[in-house]
């Protein structure tokens, strides 16, 4: 090739390509070169070539150059190299001395190729393997832990160094106890206000949200604020006060059964990788749990710290490196001991001899794609079978021809039992949805239905070509008025992200039904961004049931109207007189409570306890009851009676008001000076201070065998004169009003 030929190639090549005395002087550099750092042509001739690459480098390249001899002319070097703009790129340079006839060097060529994009995957690489060895000594801490207070160390560091490694503003390690959360551990970030004081001791119903997910054995991740005001039912004000803007939670699960969640508050967008960091998280949530259990049973301890053990050899990086005839080169001890042996027992030997399988896809490398990334599936030397990921990188020459390949592999064989247990609960779900017992029908964008299930079918008398892809509306509500349910209302609020659940008819094929309905907004990747799920439980029957229990109700209401009113006859069949007072009585009883804002139940009671209130007269002799003029103290203390007799007849009769207490208290006052029992203030019902001032007020107003009739005004004011010493002083109070709005004891009353 002429010189002029060589400077051509030299000019038009990528890589960067120089020469250099021994001193290193720059002699030629070319356009590459120069594109490279930016500079005009011809400045770098005559600069050396060691103040371009940072000062610590420069005497292991100084030391490189003086070891060329014409009988190793060739060395290599990654050296970095200052950019204009302040960046430093790593590129890998190949050197070649030339030498006079007596040995001594005269000059130097160096062909560079820039390595940052190559250092950029390391540095992935390198972040993935400081994850994994940062959860392989999280791992192993916990698989060593002997005592609680050995655990509790080693979750503060645990928690520390997840909190740091995914630069998370809290981290923390809850466990549950039956009713809630029983114990909190935090790590909070510097200037982050502690939540563990409000945290701790957190019953389920303060949390449910989350505690029934992690309770499911479910990871969750909410990115943003709108993602956790949208599933916790907060306001994004709410959020912001507790300076919550994103949230991840993973199960520690045990023996089968939660036993608490790993969380770590407001990590930034792109720092969790579900594919890398959620299985790494989720392994060390498994360990917690592990461990919680292995405390409680002491004897397992050791075969589990044997089992842990294990894991954690595991979790380092696997590296090894060959030529392009599948040479093993060099392989570091995780991937010996992975494979039961020790690197000499690899280096030299081929990869085809050792694991058969067809490695034609590392032929495809390039310079330009020198990167790819497989799985395999991985005999080992007991016969057992794991999966490994490779991400493989041909390194390539200056001419661009491959000479070795080094690849870098994890143990993926959990990740692909995970996916594997994805599969099969998936498979179960369907399971689930199709056998549900209750019907059910999905939508993944709202408005069509694209899956029902057997029993909606079942329970419509639709088939599945009636029903898929058609609309919800108009096949649950298909222009029918005689739906109770709103199709659209319910969907415009199952739309906004409501759970809805309402009760109704709808009219099916298989006739009128009265359902449960309760739907349920899913996320889809339709343009709305929701979707639906629609639960139908048929109450038909359970609603004919309540009918029928309603009925009954009504039936046993009458029967107890009936029984008063039998009562009040018995009463009258004695005392005609006493009689038409307890009804008058009554009237005024029940307006009064009505008017005090007493529910209707309430007045229900009031009313049928004054209209027997003196029921317990008829144990008094008839000649007592109507004699003219004052009785005697005897007899009076006979008459007296009658409130506690009332009581001993009413008392067995299961009345679903208080009717017997209520007879036996309303002779009592508010001073203690009424009988039978002497009761005073609160401790006598509110339903025996309305019916004893209404039987006051009944009395003075009306003829007596032994008096004639005082007026209602003079027992106004008789009742006035006790407001709050003898009488209730609300009650009096609309006893009054009512008699001014012209209430009449003739009055007919309805209840």
């Amino acid at each position: 090739m002429s010189v002029d030929m060589c400077k051509g190639f030299f000019e038009s090549s990528p890589d960067l390509i120089c020469r250099f005395l021994p001193d290193t002087t720059l002699t030629f550099v070319n356009e590459a070169f120069h594109r490279a750092l930016e500079t005009n042509r011809g400045t770098l001739p005559g600069c050396l070539f060691t103040e371009l690459i940072p000062e610590e480098e420069r005497e292991p390249l100084m030391e490189k150059i003086a070891s060329l001899s014409p009988e190793a002319p060739s060395g290599a070097s990654r050296l970095g190299l200052h950019l204009s703009n302040g960046e430093t790129h790593i590129v890998h340079w190949n050197f070649h001395g030339y030498f006079t006839p007596r040995g001594e060097l005269v000059e130097v060529h160096a062909f560079g190729r820039d390595d940052s994009e190559r250092e950029r995957a390391n540095e992935l690489l390198a972040k993935g393997a400081r994850r994994e060895k940062l959860a392989a000594q999280i791992i192993s801490d916990y698989t060593f832990c002997k005592s609680r207070s050995e655990f509790d160390e080693i979750t503060e560091n645990m928690l520390e160094l997840l909190g740091k490694e995914n630069r998370a503003d809290r981290a923390n390690l809850f466990q549950f106890s039956t009713d809630g959360v029983s114990k909190t551990h935090e790590w909070c970030a510097p200037g982050v206000p502690s939540l563990k004081e409000r945290l701790q001791n957190l019953r389920s119903e303060k949390g449910s949200w989350w505690v029934d997910e992690i309770r499911n054995n479910a990871t969750f991740y909410y990115p943003d604020t709108e993602a956790l005001a949208r599933r916790t039912g907060k306001t994004w004000k709410h959020l912001e006060t507790l300076k919550l803007h994103s949230l991840a939670g993973f199960p520690v699960v045990a023996e089968g059964r939660p036993r608490g969640a790993v969380s770590l508050d407001n990590v930034p967008k792109g720092t969790l990788s579900s594919e890398t960091d959620f299985p790494l998280i989720a392994s060390i949530s498994r360990v917690i749990g592990k461990t919680l259990a292995l405390l409680e049973a002491e004897e397992e301890l050791q075969a589990a710290k044997n089992m842990y053990r294990d894991i954690v050899e595991k979790q380092s990086e696997l590296i090894v490196r060959f030529t392009p005839d599948l040479t093993i080169t060099f392989c570091n001890n995780a991937y010996a001991k992975s494979f039961d042996g020790e690197p000499d027992d690899f280096v030299g030997r081929n990869l085809e001899t050792l694991f058969p399988a067809n490695f034609d896809y590392l032929l495809k490398l390039t310079p330009e794609s020198p990167r790819c990334t497989t799985e395999k599936r991985i005999v080992m030397p007991d016969g057992s079978e794991r999966w490994h990921a490779w991400h493989d990188t041909g390194l390539f020459d200056a001419k661009g021809a491959l000479k070795e390949i080094q690849t870098v592999g994890w143990d993926i064989t959990e990740l692909k039992t995970a996916q594997q247990a994805h599969e099969n609960e998936r498979k179960r779900a369907l399971a689930l949805f199709e056998n549900s017992p209750e019907a059910i029908l999905a939508s993944w964008d709202g408005v069509h239905i694209d899956e029902a299930n057997r029993a909606f079918y079942r329970m419509t008398g639709l088939s599945q070509d009636d029903v898929v892809g058609r609309s919800l509306r108009e096949i649950l509500f298909p222009e029918t008025p005689e739906n109770s349910l709103n199709i659209e209302h319910l969907l415009d609020r199952v739309n906004s992200g409501e759970l809805v659940a309402e009760e109704g008819t709808l009219e099916a094929r298989s006739g009128k039904l009265f359902l449960s309905l309760l739907l349920f907004p899913v996320r889809s990747s339709a343009k709305n961004g929701r979707g639906v799920y629609l639960f139908f439980r048929n109450l038909t029957a359970l609603n004919e049931k309540e009918n029928q229990l309603l009925t009954s109700m009504k039936t046993l209401r009458t029967a107890f109207f009936q029984t008063v009113e039998v009562l009040a006859l018995a009463v009258e069949g004695r005392d005609p007189y006493t009689a038409r007072h307890q009804k008058r009585t009554a009237l005024l009883s029940l307006a009064i409570a009505r008017r005090m804002g007493l529910d209707e139940d309430t007045c229900e009671g009031v009313y049928l306890a004054a209209a027997i209130h003196d029921v317990g007269k008829i144990t008094v002799p008839t000649e007592i009851l109507s004699r003219p003029g004052k009785l005697h103290d005897i007899e009076f203390a006979l008459v007296k009676t009658h409130a506690e007799e009332g009581y001993r007849i009413l008392k067995k009769v299961d009345f679903p008001w208080r009717i017997a207490e209520t007879v036996r208290q309303h002779h009592e006052r508010l001073d203690g000076s009424g009988y039978p029992q002497g009761l005073k203030g609160d401790d006598i019902l509110l339903e025996a201070k309305i019916v004893g001032l209404a039987d006051t007020v009944e009395a003075m107003g009306s003829h007596r065998p032994y008096r004639p009739s005082l007026g209602i005004e003079a027992a106004l004011r008789f009742v006035e004169e006790g407001k709050g010493t003898i009488f209730d002083e609300e009650a009096v109070d609309v006893c009054r009003i009512l008699f001014a709005e012209g209430f009449s004891f003739e009055e007919e009353t309805v209840i």
